[in-house]
């Protein structure tokens, strides 16, 4: 294994531990990943089963590419929308298709699926110390009932599975991925804006991009 893989290693630890919110679970590198030229311009595309989160994802990934100075190109202004590329496509074709817009690399990024828990959670009730302060059973429970019970009530806990891949377009070649786990994000869009540059990081440590 490479020093830069080593190091990878060691960043996905640290950033697993930055919150509740996220966990990586796998990160797999091309030993070949080391020996090539940085990537100057990036095919973006995302695979979710809700369209929208798809297009917002696409858009903070590529925005974020952009940032750090390497072009980047959506799927969703290349293709129509609700197309499967399966169906519509051949491989060679879909690989002349995007090479046409000039981009040397393949960032996919796919939500690979959405586990969802749901749990009663029961009220908590607390019991004071000393006894016979207030006359009758009544009195004490009219006087502490409104401050001490907590209501039971359902919580829905939501982990979404998320993989990243980058491949070589030219020689179709896998060279870097990752697996992540997203906890009860507020929604998967403010979450993987975070989580892009993240991304970016690692694949600048393997000096697949510039910055």
């Amino acid at each position: 294994m490479t020093t830069k893989s080593l190091y990878a290693l060691l960043f996905a630890a640290i950033l697993s531990g930055c919150g509740p919110t996220q966990k990586i679970t796998n990160i797999w590198i091309n030993p070949e990943a080391h020996s090539k030229d940085p990537y100057k311009s990036i095919f973006v595309m995302v695979l979710s089963q809700s369209k929208e989160s798809s297009y917002d994802v696409e858009d903070q990934m590529a925005l974020t590419i952009i940032s750090r100075g390497t072009k980047a190109i959506r799927s969703s202004d290349v293709f129509p929308p609700n197309i499967s590329l399966s169906e519509n496509f051949t491989r060679e074709q879909l690989a002349d298709a995007i090479k046409k817009t000039g981009c040397d690399a393949v960032f996919i990024i796919a939500l690979l699926d959405v586990k969802t828990e749901e749990y009663y959670r029961s009220g908590v009730s607390y019991y004071p110390m000393s006894y016979g302060m207030y006359g009758s059973y009544y009195g004490y429970y009219n006087h502490y009932y409104p401050q001490v019970y907590s209501p039971g009530y359902y919580s829905t806990d939501k982990t979404y599975y998320i993989e990243s891949n980058f491949y070589d377009l030219g020689l179709d070649q896998l060279l870097w991925s990752i697996q992540s786990e997203a906890y009860n994000p507020s929604s998967l869009e403010s979450w993987f804006k975070k989580y892009s540059y993240n991304l970016l990081k690692l694949l600048k440590e393997e000096g697949l991009i510039t910055k």
